[in-house]
């Protein structure tokens, strides 16, 4: 694909960016999504990139542990064997709570993750709209360009044509005879 020169561009006076302006990255409040997004949208995309990183299984795996730890290894520490063994924790096994709370936090996930689908959908439909804009107006640069070549080609055609006539009329006006040529 061709690139516009910047000198090109200036003399065009036309942002090559101009149909992407639904990102506003360097302005206070802009958003990544088309048409900006909500403060739903930025908390789950937030919450969508964290869940999917080492960090968050590490979190995820720690608070489990402590989850064990504190109902179990509290309750043996301060009743023996005996707590450990009969599970007289907060929560005791199996564990419903945490699952209650494992529940809740694969609905909230679900819910997040499609709010961040819906907006970067949007935001795949404004691309796609702007990328065809885009063609169109190339299309139509290249087919000016195309006929400004066809343009100057005929010029160049009779010029040359031109030249020859007077390059034989200056060789019939010194030599006194019609070239060959």
């Amino acid at each position: 694909m061709a690139t516009i020169a910047p000198e090109q561009q200036q003399r065009s006076g036309r942002d090559p960016l101009r149909y992407h302006l639904h990102y506003q990255h360097g302005k206070p409040g802009g958003s990544a999504y088309a048409g900006g997004s909500s403060f739903m949208e930025r908390v789950s995309e937030a919450v969508a990139s964290g869940m999917g990183t080492v960090a968050f299984l590490v979190a995820s795996s720690a608070v489990i542990l402590a989850w064990v730890l504190t109902n179990h290894v509290i309750t043996f520490l301060g009743n023996s064997w005996t707590g450990l063994l009969n599970g007289k924790g907060f929560d005791p096994a199996p564990f419903i709570l945490l699952n209650l709370v494992f529940s809740a936090v694969a609905f909230f996930t679900g819910a997040l993750v499609i709010i961040a689908q819906k907006a970067q959908t949007r935001t795949d439909q404004a691309n796609e709209t702007a990328a065809a804009k885009h063609r169109e107006e190339l299309a139509q640069y290249q087919t000016d360009l195309l006929q400004k070549n066809t343009d100057l080609t005929e010029q160049i055609h009779t010029l040359t044509e031109q030249m020859n006539a007077l390059t034989e009329q200056v060789h019939a006006a010194t030599c006194g005879r019609p070239s060959s040529t």
